[in-house]
């Protein structure tokens, strides 16, 4: 039997494709936007939404030139590439974009704050995660 979780690269790009509008969706709900899906595909699709704010809307533009980088390079991930991925989400909507955070951060429904990121650390585990078979 055919193992159905060891897809290719093209597969694997294809998928993201096929669900990229669901990807940028979900992430932009993560990150509090109260948008539909379908708020979404006319934004992904260069349309017009109202009822969005205007640092809504560039969210979810740059999470749409996030994946489009993705995947129209072939990248390795690495530390810069994690750099280059942050600086586009994050463009024009915070001053460090594209480097490490410096600044706490709350996470809504929780008094939980995620320790201030540590460069060897992250560099170590993209390297254990390569390092996967």
């Amino acid at each position: 039997m055919e193992d159905k979780f060891n897809l290719t690269k093209e597969n694997n790009i294809a998928i993201a494709k096929r669900n990229i509008v669901d990807y940028i969706w979900k992430s932009a709900n993560l990150e509090g936007i109260v948008v539909s899906y379908p708020q979404t595909q006319a934004l992904y699709n260069g349309g017009v939404v109202n009822g969005l704010t205007a640092g809504e809307i560039i969210t979810i533009n740059n999470l749409k030139r996030a994946w489009q980088f993705i995947l129209d390079n072939e990248l390795k991930l690495d530390f810069s590439v994690l750099f280059q991925i942050h600086k586009i989400v994050m463009n024009t909507l915070v001053n460090s974009a594209g480097t490490l955070r410096t600044v706490p951060v709350n996470i809504g429904g929780t008094d939980w704050k995620p320790a201030f990121p540590i460069a060897s650390q992250i560099k170590e585990e993209l390297e254990d995660d390569r390092n996967i078979s």
